[in-house]
């Protein structure tokens, strides 16, 4: 069996993190899937899923990796489409567009401290929608 639901909210640009956790645990709590899988998935192009550790520091550490990994910069993107968000899209093939996660009896496979966070890389606040697919018996 597959359940499809649909999570929107409004970015809020350049590094906004959601933190989904809440939200997916009540969606499997509220289906009808006992057993399985969850993915997690944005769609756009421009933003990230990750599990991270909800401990104090740790989105601001995420986030200066990211900058020392993928530094704004003037990118081929940027110059042939004239967005200047190329910087947005590395980042987000970096980081990964969606996150696969084991539930039983109703219950997510997390750890103490793993949240699952929805990353906004560009620099425009928009509406933004989150797919996630619960799967299994």
């Amino acid at each position: 069996m597959i359940e499809t639901k649909q999570l929107l909210f409004e970015s809020e640009g350049p590094f906004g993190l959601v933190n989904l956790t809440d939200d997916v645990k009540s969606l499997i709590r509220n289906g009808q899937i006992e057993n399985g899988v969850i993915n997690i998935y944005s769609h756009g192009s421009t933003t990230g899923v990750v599990v991270l550790g909800g401990e104090e520091g740790l989105e601001e550490d995420f986030i200066n990796m990211m900058k020392r990994l993928v530094p704004d910069g003037d990118y081929a993107h940027d110059q042939k489409t004239a967005t200047n968000n190329g910087v947005a899209h590395l980042r987000s093939t970096l980081a990964g567009t969606g996150v696969t996660i084991p539930f039983a009896r109703k219950r997510i496979y997390l750890g103490m401290f793993q949240q699952i966070y929805f990353i906004d890389f560009d620099f425009v606040k928009r509406e933004r929608e989150v797919i996630v697919q619960l799967m299994g018996e």
